[in-house]
C-alpha cells in the first residue's frame, strides 16, 4: 500500500506518476537485504546512532532501513529541561513508555504549538503532570502530543541525569528527521548540549514535506482517528489518578485506566500480557497499528551446551549470502576440543576425495576455515586453522558429504596441534545462560568472499526454547527486569535487563527466562503497511497505431528524403548514410549507418527508429524515437514536448526538452536537462550519468506548500525526476552554476509527500544576497536523502 503521506493540516492563515519505460520497476519489498534480521541493543549502546535534538539525547534503537520503513524505535533520554514542543505527526502513530523519572505530556483534540499556553478553558488542550515510571501514552496520528521533563534525575546517561522514555512509531520515517534537523553524538560522556532558541527551522522543512510538525491554532483531529490511549501504573498516586480523571475523564479522544483494568490475553508461547494497547484501538485509515503489551515471566531450569550458528550477516562486510552453519564444541576429559561443523550452500568439493565440484560456480568453494579471537561485531587473530591451505593447524580433520549436499567437518583441536586459548578453556568449562558470547567465532572463507563468506559467535545455547514461531509483523521487546535468552533464526542471543530486543517480519523467533529472577519485560506487535515511493504519472499520452499514406525506400544512391508536405507515410532508409526529415504521424526507419531522423520542423506523432550505427534523432511534439543500436544522440531540446527518447542499445545522449520521457536503456547512457522541467528520467541498465543543470537553472515552478510565512525561503520546483537512480554506480552532473561547486552546496530533503524520495535542493542567489530562495532540481524516485554521498555527484 502507498502511503498517501500528505501536507501540513489546513489552516487559513497560510498564504500560501509512473510510467515503466524499458526499465525494470524497482521492487521495494525489501528495503535492504543486507541489513540484519534482528537488532539487539542494551541501553546507551555505543554502537547505535545517536543524535541530539530539543535538549534530548534520542538514541536509534532500530532505524527506518532495519525495518524496511514499517517501524522505529527509541530511547529518548530528556534532561530536566528537556522535551519537544507539542507538534503532530501526520504520517505515523507514536508510543510512549515512561522508563525512568517522571514526566509531563502534552495531550489534546486541538493544538497550537504556537499558542502554548493558551490560557482558554475552552480549548481541548492538556498537560499531564507529572507521569510515573510505568505510564503508557499512544498517540495516535494526527493527534497533538508532546513531552517535558520539569524536574526528573531519576535516569543516568554518562554525566547527565534526566527521564527516560521508550518511543515505538509506526511506520518508520521519523528518525530521518531526527537525522537531518539533529546533531550527531560522537560521545555520550558529554553533556546533552541546550537546543537552539525558537522553532528548529530544519525540523519545520523536513516536517512539511512528510506531513508533520507544527499544529497549527485551531486544528482538530479529523473523524476517525483513534484515541489516545492512556495507562497508569496500579502504584501511581491516588492525586494523580484523580487530576488526571478531572482533567480527560470522559473526553471525546481519550481511553484512561491502570494496568489492572486492562485486558489480559494469552498470547505466543502460552505467556499471559497485560495488553496495553491493540490492534483494534490503534488502527487507522492507512492500516497502520500496534499492539503493546506488557509481561513476566518465571525463570525455568535448562541444559547449556556450546554453539555457534554462522550466516552471511555476523560478517564484517556483511553480505547477502544464503550460505549457514553450525558448529558444536566441547571439551573432553583430556582438555581438548571435540568440534563439529556443518555447513549448507558451500562447495567442499576441492576438499572431497574425488575433487569433483559441487556446483559449477566457483564463487562458492570454501577455501579456508578458522577459529578467530574476537568479540561479535570486531576481528581477531587466528587461534586455530581448521582448514586452510597454508597455515593447517588441525591434523586429523574429517570432511563428510552429507544428503542434500552439506558437509559436516569433525575433529579435535589438542595443544600440540596449536595452544588452547585460557579464555576459552574458561568458557567451555563453565556453564551460563543461554546466549551468553565467548571471545572467539568462526569463520568460513570463499573465493567469491575471501575475507569471511559465514561467521558465527561461539556462545552458549540450548535445546529448551519453546517451539519457535514465524513473526507476521514487526516484533519488539524491552526486557525492563532479568534476563531473556532469543533464539532468532537459530542464533541465541542473551537480553540483559534494559535491553531493545527486534525482530523482522518473515523471522523466525522463540524465547525463554533461563536465569533466577522473574523477568517483566513490554512485548510490541506493528502491522505496518508498505510504503512505496509516490506514483509519478507519465507526461505522454498513447498514440496508437495509424494506417500509412505512402511507402518510401531509399536507394543507394539517393540517401535523403526531405519532403515534409505529406504525413502519415512510411520511410525506410539504406545501408548507408541517410538523413529523413518527417512531418506529422511519419514512422521513419534508419536502417544501417550513421542516420539523421529529423522531426524539429514537424507537426507531432512521428516515430523514428534510428536502426544499426550512430544516429541523431531529432523530436518535436509528441514524438517518439528509438535510438535502437549504436551510440546514439536524441534531442528534444528545442521541441514543444511530450516526447519520448529511448536510447536502446549503446552509450547514448538523450536531451530533454519539457514534459519528455527519457529512457538510457543498455549501455552507459548520458541524460541532460537542457532548459525545462517536468521530465522523467530512467537510466536504465549500466552507468549513466544525469545531467540536470549546465550553465543555468531549468525552467521552475514556485512551489505552494514551502512554509514561507514561517520564515523557510521561497522554494520553486523544476519538477524533473529520476525514476531509477542507482546508489554507487549513477552520477548526477551540475555544471556551471554558479556557487554550486560541491556536495556541501546542496541541500537534500524528502520529496513533498514522498518520504521514500529525495529532493536536490540548491540556492538561486549566493550567500549573503538579501534575495532568500531555492529551487529543487530534481527528485529521485525511491532514494533516501540520507543514502547519497558526494560521490554519486559530479560538478564538473
Amino acid at each position: 500500500m502507498t502511503h498517501p503521506i500528505g501536507t501540513l493540516p489546513g489552516n487559513t492563515s497560510n498564504p500560501g506518476t509512473g510510467s515503466t519505460g524499458s526499465s525494470e520497476p524497482k521492487d521495494y519489498s525489501v528495503f535492504d537485504t543486507s541489513v540484519g534480521k534482528y537488532v539487539i541493543s542494551p541501553q546507551d549502546d555505543p554502537n547505535r546512532p545517536a543524535i541530539y535534538t530539543s535538549g534530548d539525547l534520542y538514541t536509534f534503537l532500530v532505524t527506518t532501513k532495519e525495518s524496511n520503513f514499517g517501524m522505529n524505535a527509541f530511547d529518548f533520554f530528556v534532561p530536566t529541561g528537556g522535551g519537544p514542543p507539542p507538534h503532530i505527526h501526520n504520517y505515523e502513530h507514536e508510543a510512549f513508555f515512561v522508563e525512568e523519572g517522571q514526566v509531563n505530556f502534552f495531550v489534546g483534540n486541538e493544538a497550537g504549538a504556537l499558542d502554548i499556553p493558551s490560557g482558554d478553558p475552552g480549548k481541548e488542550e492538556f498537560i499531564l503532570q507529572g507521569l510515573p515510571q510505568g505510564t503508557f501514552v499512544f498517540g495516535p496520528r494526527l493527534r497533538p502530543h508532546g513531552f517535558a521533563n520539569p524536574n526528573s534525575t531519576e535516569a543516568q546517561s554518562g554525566p547527565n541525569t534526566g527521564a527516560r522514555i521508550l518511543s515505538i512509531t509506526t511506520p518508520g520515517g521519523l528518525d530521518l528527521l531526527f537525522e537531518f534537523a539533529g546533531k550527531a553524538v560522537t560521545n555520550r560522556n558529554n553533556p546533552i548540549p541546550p537546543p537552539p532558541p525558537g522553532i528548529d527551522p530544519k525540523q519545520l522543512e523536513f516536517g512539511q514535506r512528510t506531513g508533520g510538525g507544527v499544529a497549527f491554532n485551531g486544528y482538530k483531529p479529523p473523524a476517525g482517528t483513534p484515541n489516545y490511549v492512556l495507562v497508569l501504573p496500579d502504584n501511581a498516586p491516588q492525586t494523580l489518578k484523580d487530576q488526571i480523571q478531572s482533567q480527560v475523564g470522559g473526553v471525546e479522544g481519550f481511553t484512561i485506566s491502570t494496568y489492572s483494568q486492562r485486558p489480559k490475553v494469552t498470547g505466543p508461547f502460552g505467556i499471559e500480557y497485560t495488553s496495553l494497547s491493540s490492534f483494534d484501538e490503534t488502527i487507522d485509515n492507512l492500516g497502520n497499528k500496534l499492539s503493546y503489551n506488557s509481561f513476566s515471566l518465571a525463570p525455568q531450569v535448562t541444559n547449556v551446551f556450546t554453539q555457534a550458528f554462522l550466516n552471511g550477516t555476523q560478517v564484517l562486510s556483511s553480505n547477502e549470502s544464503s550460505a549457514t552453519g553450525i558448529a558444536n564444541l566441547k571439551l573432553n576429559t583430556q582438555g581438548e576440543i571435540e568440534y563439529s561443523l556443518t555447513v549448507n550452500g558451500l562447495d567442499f568439493g576441492s576438499f572431497l576425495p574425488a575433487g569433483t565440484p559441487q556446483t559449477a560456480d566457483t564463487k562458492d568453494d570454501v577455501t579456508a576455515i578458522h577459529i578467530h579471537s574476537g568479540k561479535r561485531g570486531s576481528s581477531g587473530e587466528h587461534v586455530f586453522n581448521i582448514l586452510d591451505a597454508t597455515e593447517q593447524d588441525e591434523t586429523d580433520l574429517k570432511i563428510t558429504l552429507n544428503q542434500g549436499g552439506s558437509a559436516t567437518l569433525s575433529g579435535v583441536w589438542n595443544q600440540t596441534e596449536q595452544p588452547i586459548p585460557s579464555l576459552l578453556n574458561t568458557f567451555l568449562n563453565n556453564s551460563g545462560l543461554p546466549g551468553e558470547e565467548s571471545d572467539f567465532y568462526v569463520q568460513v572463507h570463499t573465493k567469491g568472499n575471501p575475507s569471511g563468506e559465514i561467521r558465527g559467535q561461539i556462545a552458549r545455547s540450548t535445546n529448551d526454547f519453546p517451539t519457535a514461531i514465524k513473526a507476521e509483523n514487526h516484533e519488539a521487546f524491552y526486557v525492563r527486569e532479568g534476563t531473556l535468552s532469543f533464539k532468532i533464526n537459530d542464533e541465541v542471543r542473551l537480553a540483559e535487563a534494559n535491553t531493545f530486543v527486534y525482530v523482522r517480519p518473515g523471522s523466525t523467533y522463540s524465547f525463554g527466562n533461563f536465569g533466577t529472577q522473574q523477568v517483566e519485560s513490554l512485548a510490541v506487535s506493528v502491522d505496518s503497511p508498505q510504503v512505496v515511493p509516490a506514483t509519478v504519472p507519465s507526461p505522454l499520452t498513447p498514440q496508437g497505431g495509424v494506417v500509412p499514406n505512402e511507402i518510401k525506400f531509399l536507394g543507394s544512391q539517393s540517401n535523403i528524403f526531405g519532403d515534409t508536405s505529406g504525413s502519415r507515410r512510411r520511410i525506410y532508409g539504406s545501408k548507408e548514410n541517410d538523413e529523413i526529415i518527417v512531418n506529422q504521424d511519419d514512422r521513419a526507419f534508419g536502417k544501417d549507418g550513421d542516420d539523421l531522423l529529423d522531426a524539429s520542423g514537424g507537426a507531432g506523432g512521428n516515430r523514428l527508429y534510428g536502426g544499426n550505427g550512430n544516429d541523431e534523432i531529432i523530436l518535436h511534439h509528441n514524438d517518439r524515437g528509438f535510438g535502437e543500436e549504436g551510440d546514439d544522440l536524441l534531442d528534444a531540446s528545442g521541441g514543444d514536448g511530450y516526447n519520448r527518447l529511448d536510447g536502446g542499445h549503446g552509450n547514448d545522449t538523450l536531451i530533454a526538452g519539457k514534459y519528455d520521457e527519457l529512457l538510457g536503456g543498455e549501455g552507459n547512457d548520458t541524460l541532460v536537462i537542457s532548459s525545462g522541467g517536468d521530465n522523467l528520467l530512467y537510466g536504465g541498465s549500466g552507468v549513466d550519468r544525469f545531467e540536470i543543470a549546465n550553465g543555468e537553472f531549468p525552467d521552475a515552478v514556485i512551489e505552494g506548500r514551502q512554509l514561507t510565512f514561517l520564515g523557510l525561503p521561497q522554494l520553486t520546483d523544476t519538477k524533473n525526476t529520476i525514476m531509477d537512480f542507482e546508489i554507487g554506480v549513477d552520477k548526477i552532473a551540475i555544471k556551471n552554476i554558479a556557487h554550486i561547486d560541491s556536495f556541501d552546496d546542496l541541500k537534500l530533503l524528502p520529496a513533498f509527500g514522498d518520504i521514500r524520495s529525495t529532493s536536490v535542493v540548491a540556492r538561486v542567489k549566493a550567500p549573503g544576497d538579501s534575495d532568500n530562495s531555492e529551487i529543487s532540481l530534481v527528485n529521485l524516485s525511491g532514494v533516501l536523502f540520507n543514502e547519497l554521498k558526494a560521490s554519486d555527484f559530479v560538478f564538473a
